[in-house]
Parts: C-alpha cells; structure tokens; sequence
C-alpha cells in the first residue's frame, strides 16, 4: 500500500447545483414566446433578379426603368431601350408622399405609354442617395410594383 503524498485534506468533487431558478426563467421565457407569437406577421415581397440570370432571353426589345434618387423629394427617371436612354424624365416634390403621387402619374402618363403605346417594362433599377431612408425606398418600390414592374433591383450610389 502507498502512502498518500500532498498537503492537506482531499476535496469532494459533488459539487450541488440549484436547477430550480433556472427552470423558472426557462418557463417564463417559453411562456413569453408563446404569447408574443401571436403578433407576429410573416409578409412577403415577390421580386426576381434583374439582371445576372442565366434565365432564357428573348429576342424581342425591351425597355428598362431606371430610377435615380437626387434627394428624398427629387428623382430622375431615365427609360431605356436596348441599353441606350430614349426618355429622360425629372420627378420632384415638395414633401415625398407628393413625389410619390407624381412619380406614380409619371410612370402611368408617360413611362407606361411612350410615345402614345403601351409598352412593358421589363427591369427596373433603383439608386437610392444616403439621404434617403429605407421606408422611402420601399414606398417607391411598391410604386414600381402597383404598375406591375416586378423585375426590380436596387443599385448603390458610390459615395453619395
């Protein structure tokens, strides 16, 4: 038999651990989630890829939308077929749901109907400045989609 070597006493190792608060916060917590669930809306935005797919590409023409911010109440609109503007047009306010309301006639009277026909769009670019919010963004990409543009896609502004 070995003699024990070391200074002082053994210590145990069962160390006892309270669980009792634990499952009390874990039960609220659970309990919190459950009842909060309840307020929460799932909301979807359908929007496809403009530009960069490997989709089918038709040989007809289109024309793109592109929608330039210059401030929160001021945008460009430029209407381009095959890559090249064909129409330029200027959207400005006095507040942004005034811009809102103009740009939405704009797109009716004189995007949607160039050159007195009916023509489709088929992508949509948006550039917002940093000046712009993101909810004014959105309310201008629910224009786009209340006139039936789906294909949309948001650009950067470098450095603005």
């Amino acid at each position: 038999m070995r003699k024990k070597t070391g200074l002082g006493k053994k210590k145990e190792l069962d160390a006892q651990l309270n669980l009792t608060p634990f499952i009390d916060l874990l039960s609220t917590c659970v309990c919190f989630l459950l009842i909060t669930a309840v307020w929460i809306e799932i909301g979807t935005v359908e929007v496809k890829q403009s530009h960069g797919t490997s989709a089918n590409q038709e040989k007809k023409e289109t024309f793109d939308l592109d929608l330039v911010f210059k401030d929160p109440t001021e945008m460009s609109l430029n209407l381009k077929k095959n890559g090249k503007r064909v129409q330029s047009l200027k959207v400005k306010a006095e507040n942004f749901e005034d811009m809102l309301v103009q740009l939405n006639q704009t797109i009716i009277g004189q995007v949607l109907t160039f050159k007195k026909k009916s023509i489709e769009i088929a992508t949509a670019t948006v550039t917002p400045r940093s000046s712009v919010n993101y909810g004014s963004l959105i309310s201008t990409l629910d224009v786009l989609r209340k006139n039936r543009i789906v294909n949309i896609g948001v650009l950067t502004a470098g450095g603005n």
